[in-house]
């Protein structure tokens, strides 16, 4: 049962279009290294008028021709190396790791893609696993600087962010998985509403500041069906606490998680629904942004491809839509990907 679940878990969220729950691993019982590697890539399409790019890709238009249009598509192709190096104290339950890991929901707002994580994981007895880890962006992301301009070329800006977070698995010898984390984003040059034809106040222009702190809690029920199905309900809290008070949202996130296991064959399929409000009313539009997300996402893996031990093969398609009651703030992703990884 411990060795499905670790590799359960090794497969969830390593191919780039998994949003499965990232739950925490079990810690091996041999002292020693062990990781994963892999490569993948997605391609499909994008909408977003606050996002410039990924790694240099372009995710929206330079130029837009007002403040009440709904973005446009992008094509885009995004690579992906996700791997983990870590090192077990098996006397102490105690494992070291490094490695990258997809955000818990890929999507266009704040936690974008894949992020750099280095801690460690503690067995402790009947209370469970828990684990302890600075996080940090890994991908170049650029941003507008100032997204409101109109009929104008934007330049763009890196968004960054980093902070920590604590997860606990096996609580007191249950299913339930308990996540939080804390992100400070920060924008490099950070103007928005700066353009004169706006003639919005400095406080006005503040209100629109999308650096600050982001917080996220969730918890989750990993439910064994039997030894081929299993359901993965969970429930959370999202704060973005960032400096613009009308760019500050929080609100509820629900999701579920099926996965189905059977010889070398594993689906992974999810849909959760999020939905966000804010307290200020936006300088801009006159009323407050609030936004309700729904995405999906199905992947399948197929261990030992071609025969080749140690390897898993990925296959995955996802979909986002974030629906504002302002449509400038609209957004939505499709992916189709597929990759490889190598366990060690």
């Amino acid at each position: 049962m411990i060795m499905r679940k670790l590799q359960k878990t090794t497969l969830i969220g390593l191919a780039l279009t998994s949003a499965a729950a990232n739950a925490i691993p079990e810690i091996p019982t041999v002292t020693g290294w062990s990781g994963h590697i892999g490569l993948g890539a997605g391609a499909g399409s994008s909408e977003s008028n606050m996002l410039a790019s990924i790694s240099s890709i372009d995710l929206g238009d330079e130029r837009v021709s007002g403040l009440d249009q709904s973005p446009d598509d992008e094509d885009i192709v995004l690579p992906t190396l996700p791997f983990e190096a870590a090192y077990t104290l098996a006397d102490s339950g105690t494992q070291l790791f490094i490695g990258s890991r997809q955000a818990r929901h890929f999507s266009l707002d704040v936690d974008t893609t894949m992020y750099l994580q280095f801690g460690a994981r503690q067995s402790v007895g009947e209370v469970g696993v828990v684990a302890f880890s600075y996080v940090a962006s890994t991908i170049a992301t650029d941003v507008w600087k100032d997204p409101y301009l109109v009929d104008e070329e934007r330049g763009d800006t890196e968004r960054t962010s980093k902070g920590v977070q604590i997860e606990w698995g096996n609580i007191f010898g249950t299913p339930l998985e308990f996540y939080w984390s804390s992100r400070e984003i920060e924008i490099d040059d950070e103007r928005s509403g700066q353009d004169g034809e706006m003639n919005l106040t400095s406080d006005q222009q503040r209100a629109l500041r999308r650096s600050g702190e982001v917080y996220r809690v969730e918890l989750n029920y990993d439910w064994q069906i039997n030894d081929r199905h299993s359901l993965v309900p969970g429930i959370g809290y999202i704060d973005e606490d960032l400096d613009g008070s009308a760019m500050a949202q929080d609100g509820l996130l629900l999701q579920l998680e099926h996965v189905y296991d059977r010889d070398r064959w594993s689906l992974v399929s999810k849909v959760y629904v999020q939905d966000l409000e804010s307290d200020t009313s936006n300088p801009i539009y006159g009323d407050s942004n609030d936004v309700e997300t729904i995405g999906g996402s199905v992947t399948a893996y197929y261990k030992r491809p071609f025969g080749l031990e140690n390897w898993t093969a990925n296959a995955g398609v996802l979909y986002y839509e974030g629906d504002s009651n302002n449509d400038f703030y609209d957004s939505s992703l499709s992916l189709f990907s597929l990759g490889m990884l190598y366990r060690f």
